[in-house]
């Protein structure tokens, strides 16, 4: 079941975003605000995907090792905010022995704070991460969805709200050679203004923020309307898709 909260759309690092819009209590962490730079990903994917092996924990060598940057200690903000669900923390350390303590979101991996994580919770938590991540690090208000995942399913008002499908998000971050992929709902067509660009290709082959693009979410997932279910990458089956649905300006090139 999902856990209402009060939290600022751009709450994932600090502040609210720049047209002052809230989330009210009756919303969920599912519709906040993503704003993981592209570039900070993929500077740190292969120092993530040795997080693979251990709990997410302060004394962690591999926790330690992402958390020597700042692109490092934003992702793991988002890594522990998509995994432990909200009300739960983390508390980690840098190499240094400062501690950051970040807080929990959505719940996809919540034993993941006790032990190393299964392949199907890596899963989700790339999914998840690879959702929120946009070209320029802008705050855009999104729906995350899936039929797979209780934790994903969506109230009436969320659905109303958010109406346009972009695309579908999956992969393995944390695996030993890590992969990313995106699929999408519409054909790439440059649009001004927008931040969404993780599910679009212009070349076919990656998209805009350097996913590997599978085409289609009609062809490289098995459910055919949104949420689209497990999807492929190189052969590989994903059940642990995430569906992206934005509002109607969104869609249209306008940050939210």
């Amino acid at each position: 079941m999902k856990t209402p909260l009060a939290i600022c759309i751009a709450t994932l690092l600090a502040g609210c975003l720049d047209d002052g819009t809230e989330l009210s209590e009756s919303q969920d962490a599912l519709t906040a605000g993503n704003r993981l730079a592209a570039n900070r990903l993929a500077a740190n994917r292969l120092a993530a995907n040795r997080l693979a092996a251990n709990r997410l924990a302060a004394n962690s060598l591999e926790a330690q090792g992402v958390m020597s940057t700042d692109g490092g200690r934003e992702l793991m903000s988002y890594i522990v905010g998509c995994a432990m669900p909200t009300g739960q923390s983390l508390t980690l350390q840098d190499p240094n022995g400062v501690t950051y303590t970040y807080p929990g979101w959505i719940g996809l991996a919540p034993a993941w704070a006790t032990r190393a994580p299964t392949v199907a919770e890596r899963r989700w938590v790339t999914a998840c991460l690879l959702a929120r991540t946009n070209v320029n690090g802008v705050p855009v208000n999104i729906s995350m969805r899936s039929d797979a995942n209780p934790i994903l399913v969506t109230s009436a008002t969320e659905r109303a709200t958010y109406t346009q499908v972009e695309g579908a998000f999956f992969g393995d971050l944390f695996a030993a050679n890590p992969v990313t992929y995106a699929c999408s709902n519409r054909g790439w067509a440059p649009i001004a203004g927008t931040f969404r660009a993780c599910a679009l290709s212009s070349n076919g082959s990656s998209t805009d923020c350097g996913f590997i693009y599978t085409g289609a979410c009609t062809t490289a997932c098995t459910v055919k309307t949104a949420p689209f279910g497990t999807c492929k990458g190189a052969g590989t089956s994903y059940a642990e898709a995430i569906t992206i649905n934005l509002t109607p300006s969104q869609q249209a090139g306008s940050p939210q």
